[in-house]
This record gives C-alpha cells, structure tokens and sequence, in this order.
C-alpha cells in the first residue's frame, strides 16, 4: 500500500514538473481553457491543424481531464453524429494565412452545431485583411462565437485576445484582459442589434393583412401563428424581410407539418397540433318538438292508474256510507269516468268541498291533493326548461356515429398526402371513408360561410377562431367533441435554414409563448375581414338572443280544444241514448 501511494505521488510530482516546464503561452491556454470550465462544462474538444503544418505550437498539447479529437483536415469526423458533441469547443491551428480556410472544414465537421465556442491559435498577426476574412466566413457558416488568440512572443507568453461580436454582423474588438470578463465567449440569445433576417412567406396563403414592426414599418403576415416570428424579432431585436427566393431565407413565417426527416432542421420540435373533425351541430328544435320531449305518454302512466284508484275508492266509500246512513242514492256508471273533483286535485287545481263529506273522504281528498300538487309543480318545471333552454337535437359525438352518419367530410389534398405518407397510408380509409379532398382555399370558403351539410378536419388549435367567427355571425353552426379527434401529436413547426444563428432563441421563445396560452389569445381574425377575403355573402344576425314564444307556437291547443268539444258531444249523444232507452223501459 505504501509502495502505491508512493508511485501516485511521485507521478504528481512529475505532472506538476511538466506543467511547470511548459511554455508561457501554453500555460496562458490551460488557464484559459480551466476558466471557460468553470463558466460551462467541456466535454470535448476538438483540435483542427492543417495536414502540411508542422511547425504548429500545439500540435502536441493535451489538456488535463478533456478528451481531445485531432484532426488534419482531410476527412469529415460528423461530430454531432459520432460524439459526445455536448458542451464542445474547437480549436483550429493557423501558421499562415492560406489555413485561414481551415475553416470550410471546420464548417463541415461541426454541422449543426456552429454556435459552439471556437479557439482560433494564430501563429501569425491578426492583422485587419485576417480579421475580415475571418468575420466573412462566420457570417457565411453561421459562425457566433469565436476568439482569436494571436501569439505575439512565445518567450514572454505575450497574447493578444480578439473576440467576436457577431451582431449585427461580425466584428473583433480586443480584450486586454480575457480574465477580467464576465463571459470569455459570449453567447449571444438576447439582443441581434438590428441584424435582418431573410423570412419566407406562405405562397398560398388565403388571408394576408399587416401588423405592425417598428414605427413607422408594417410586415405581411397570413396568420395569427405568423405572429410568433413578428414577436420573436420584437422581443430580440432583429428585422424581417420577405425573401423572394426560397433557396436563400432564414426562417419561414408560418409554421408546417413536417415529416421526420425536418425534424433535425427544426427550431420546434416540441410544438405539436392535433387534427379533430368539426361536425354540424345539432339542429335547433321546433316547439312540438319540444312538446314531445315531455313523453306525455309517461305522464298519463302516472296520472291515469292514480285517477281509477281514486274514483274506486271514492266510489266504494259514498256507497258504504249511503249504506250505514239508510240513505238511498242513484248511482250512474258514467259518473266515474269524468269525476272533475279527481281532476282537480290531480293537476293541483282548487275544487269544491262538500258539507256532507266525513273524514275518510276528506282524508282521501287531502292525499290527492298533495300528490298533485307535487306532480303539477314538477310537470311546470320541466315544461319552463324546455322552453327556457335552446334545445337542440343531439350531434354527432365520436367518429362511429360520424362513418354512420354518411355525412361527407372535407379535408384538404395537401393534407391527405402528409397523413398517407408520414402517419398511416390507411389512415382516411379506415377513419374517414367518407372524406372529400378539396383545396385549402375550397375548404376556407365552405368552413366559413358556416355550409352545414358537411364536416371539416381542422386543427384543434384553430377551434377557438372558428367559435369566436360563429358568435360574431350570430349562429351556432359548427361543434367539437373530445371524441372526434382524428390523429394527436403531430409535428408543426416553424421551419429554419440549416445552422441558422435564430434555431436556440426561437427554440426557447416558442415553448414560452406557448406555455403561456399567449397564440390562443391571438386568434381574433375579424369576421367581416374573413368575409370579405372569402367574399362570402353570409350576413351576421344583429341580435341573436332565443326567441321568445309566439301564439302560433300553441295552434295545437285549437286541436285539442276541437278534439275535447267533440268528446264532450260524444258523451252527450251517449247520455241521450241512456236516458231515452230508461224511459222507454219504464
């Protein structure tokens, strides 16, 4: 044990003797390099010297606790694909000026991954032809953070230090003391000083409308999600401009379904949308509809058997009592079937009350009458609902319901190519045997002019727009379920050039601004502009409260009526015969 301890000190001593025998200017990079630890961890680094450069000063430098990656130049490492590319620095050996295009290789072997911290070790001075060649390339390859350690006297250890302000566009500035800033390598996510940023809009866009950017300056947009960009350049500080050319832009204004193979290109791989299907709702239902909703039927169940107990019980006691009193009474069979007392305890209605009942009738009566006052209250409650409340017919709920109903559905043709080739091939067949695809400005015009004799796939997102049209035209057309869901977490995003300097501050900016709710509060395209973009003659309804009841929503109490006068008629010629056929017996 004393023998191990001894060879583990003695190989500290000799590191510490080697550390202490190199060069100043070697010195100067290891603390510089412990000091860049210290403000964020370093995993890897990966060294880059020409392949004809020999007499490179750190050609043979190794840092204590970082594995190092070296290479020649000659091939394409792919770092991002084959290493712990996390928390990476590069650091490029420069001899002469032509290595200065080291960094076309740099640029290739750090795809995806240029906004990482860059050491430039120049051997010659950083002159101000270097500097701009320099500057030039990183604007080219999207370089953001490089610093140019320019090795003055190797005896001395003297370094001059220039470092990188990309934004607007690139420029050095000297350090004269790297040690005393706060950041040795900024990482620029706050403020781009004005920088202008190519943005390529929609071409088929149906609405187009300017907002506001500056004082005096408006940018085209198409739609609301357009205007995370717009805030996204508000918020840190850049301009947009239209790019004509869609092979030269830095971002795309709105948002796309992309399929697996962009997501790697992506500034927001974490915003997903879900496709749900709108379907009509249920039509709004006429007063004899709501007529039939008591069941009357159910009703006279209950108040039918309740009436013959009663009449034959109240029959059974008068004659009991005209029995026990010696009392005789004429008894007529036709009495019990219009007993108007029974009646009007039954419907909660005041009736006679005769001296010469005894407290059994009395009895009976009052247990009528607390029967039906109940049941009249509870039957005048239900009716006042239903004619309070807009009752509708119940609507489609879930997508079974939706294939039976044969309603057709409308979805866009752009639409039914992503879903058959990124999601399920089978996917509409199988869900949506009855869909229709149209175009994107077809199925606008029929969505908005609130066409009810089919349904619409739409994003989940953009019901909140859709409610907000439907109560500013005064009409309830369109309704959503939770069950109609067509297809959840799909990708849509906000597509960015390859490398962009915007792909992390985008990044963070949008999982914000969506966690906060914040593009559902701007989904208020006004209806009358989506009118006149579609050139829709749909009318808005000024007042579009429930109506109140009319006369000619009781006609059918003259029915009844009529039906009643004919009974009573019926059972007058009955009474006639009865009493004809008596006397003549007689």
């Amino acid at each position: 044990m004393q023998f191990k301890t001894k060879i583990f000190l003695l190989m500290l001593l000799c590191e510490a003797v080697a550390l202490e025998n190199q060069p100043l200017h070697l010195r100067f990079l290891n603390k510089l390099i412990k000091t860049m630890e210290k403000e964020r961890e370093i995993t890897t680094i990966f060294m880059l010297q020409h392949q004809h450069s020999n007499n490179c000063q750190i050609q043979d430098w190794n840092p204590r606790g970082i594995p190092i990656l070296r290479s020649n130049g000659l091939s394409n490492m792919e770092v991002k694909a084959n290493f712990n590319y996390y928390y990476i620095i590069a650091l490029v050996c420069i001899t002469n000026y032509a290595e200065i295009n080291l960094l076309d290789n740099l640029a290739i072997n750090f795809d995806h991954m240029r906004q990482e911290g860059i050491i430039l070790w120049m051997q010659i001075k950083a002159t101000e032809e270097i500097q701009q060649k320099i500057s030039q390339l990183s604007e080219l390859y999207q370089f953001t953070r490089i610093l140019i350690m320019e090795i003055v006297n190797t005896e001395k250890g003297t370094i001059n230090i220039h470092r990188m302000n990309p934004y607007p566009s690139p420029k050095f500035e000297k350090i004269q003391n790297i040690f005393k800033e706060k950041k040795i390598l900024i990482r620029p996510l706050v403020n781009f000083r004005g920088r202008i940023a190519n943005v390529l809009t929609k071409k088929d866009a149906i609405f187009r409308f300017n907002v506001s950017i500056g004082p005096t300056e408006k940018f085209p947009i198409s739609s609301d999600e357009d205007l995370v960009v717009v805030e996204f350049a508000r918020r840190y500080n850049f301009r947009l401009r239209q790019s004509k050319d869609p092979n030269n832009f830095d971002m795309q204004l709105s948002p796309r379904l992309v399929s697996s193979w962009d997501l790697k290109e992506s500034a927001n791989p974490f915003s997903m949308v879900s496709l749900m299907v709108v379907v009509p709702c249920g039509k709004e239902k006429s007063i004899q509809d709501v007529f039939k909703q008591l069941d009357f039927g159910i009703w006279l169940l209950y108040i039918l058997p309740v009436y013959v107990i009663f009449v034959v019980v109240e029959t059974l006691m008068m004659l009991v009592i005209d029995r026990i009193s010696n009392q005789s009474q004429e008894f007529c069979l036709l009495s019990p079937l219009v007993n108007m007392r029974a009646f009007g305890a039954i419907l909660g209605m005041s009736f006679p009350i005769s001296r010469r009942w005894n407290f059994s009738l009395r009895q009976l009566f009052l247990i009528l009458s607390i029967f039906g006052f109940v049941f009249s209250n509870f039957f005048a409650c239900k009716l006042s609902a239903l004619l309070t409340k807009q009752s509708r017919f119940t609507q489609i709920n879930n997508l079974e319901e939706l294939q039976a109903s044969g309603i057709p559905v409308i979805i866009e043709n752009n639409l039914v190519h992503y879903l058959k080739s990124e999601v399920d091939p089978g996917l509409i067949t199988k869900t949506l045997p009855n869909a229709v695809g149209v175009s994107q400005l077809e199925r606008t015009r029929l969505l908005f002019s609130l066409n009810s004799s089919f349904a619409y796939v739409t994003v989940k997102d953009n019901w909140v727009a859709l409610k907000r049209y439907q109560f500013a035209m005064g009409r309830s057309v369109f309704c959503q379920s939770s069950n109609l869901t067509l297809i959840s977490n799909l990708p849509n995003m906000y597509f960015i050039s390859k490398n962009s300097i915007y792909k992390w501050p985008l990044r963070d900016f949008i999982h914000n601004i969506y966690a906060a709710g914040i593009t559902i509060h701007w989904k208020r395209l006004p209806a009358n502009e989506i009118r006149k973009i579609l050139n829709l003659t749909i009318e808005p309804i000024a007042d579009h409260k429930a109506n109140s009841l009319h006369f000619e929503h009781f006609n059918w109490l003259w029915a009844l009526l009529l039906f009643g006068y004919g009974i009573a008629i019926l059972v007058f010629f009955i009474e006639m015969f009865f009493g004809n056929r008596k006397r003549c017996t007689k």
